[in-house]
């Protein structure tokens, strides 16, 4: 591994651990304090394609109801669920399927989705403005999944 591939792993590497920070330690999250549940997996590769992924979820939700915030060559976030039939009956709408997700349907009323999931298009690049970014969306899918969720 190059010094500049460390030093991109690292600085990602970073990145994603002030993300699983502040989800259980900011004032932005405090409504849920003590309910996430966050698995997280760091891929390192000899090339600079570093992998991260971050699979968060509350406690309470039902199982496969999760948030994924990833670094893979671009940086995005959105909210899925692995079950089609539990997506529809929560949604009201034909499952629309993760694109390079397989066995995962967006659980979200937004539009766009494939789209609107992405931060940042070349995620080595990704900055402190990134993470606050990938912030914000978390927790925008955080109060979307526990509305849709107290609609059934």
């Amino acid at each position: 591994m190059t010094d500049k591939t460390k030093m991109t792993a690292e600085k990602i590497e970073s990145n994603f651990d002030k993300i699983e920070h502040q989800i259980f330690n900011s004032e932005m999250f405090s409504k849920w304090r003590g309910s996430f549940e966050v698995k997280k997996v760091y891929v390192k590769k000899e090339n600079a394609d570093i992998k991260c992924d971050l699979d968060i979820r509350l406690l309470h939700w039902p199982e496969g109801v999760s948030i994924k915030a990833y670094k893979h060559k671009a940086l995005g976030v959105f909210a899925y669920l692995k079950d089609e039939s539990e997506c529809e009956k929560h949604l009201n709408i034909k499952a629309v399927p993760c694109k390079y997700w397989r066995e995962s349907f967006y659980f979200s009323r937004m539009e766009n989705l494939d789209q609107d999931r992405y931060v940042l298009l070349e995620g080595n690049e990704m900055q402190d403005v990134e993470t606050e970014l990938c912030l914000e969306k978390i927790k925008a899918h955080l109060e979307e999944i526990s509305l849709i969720l107290s609609e059934v």
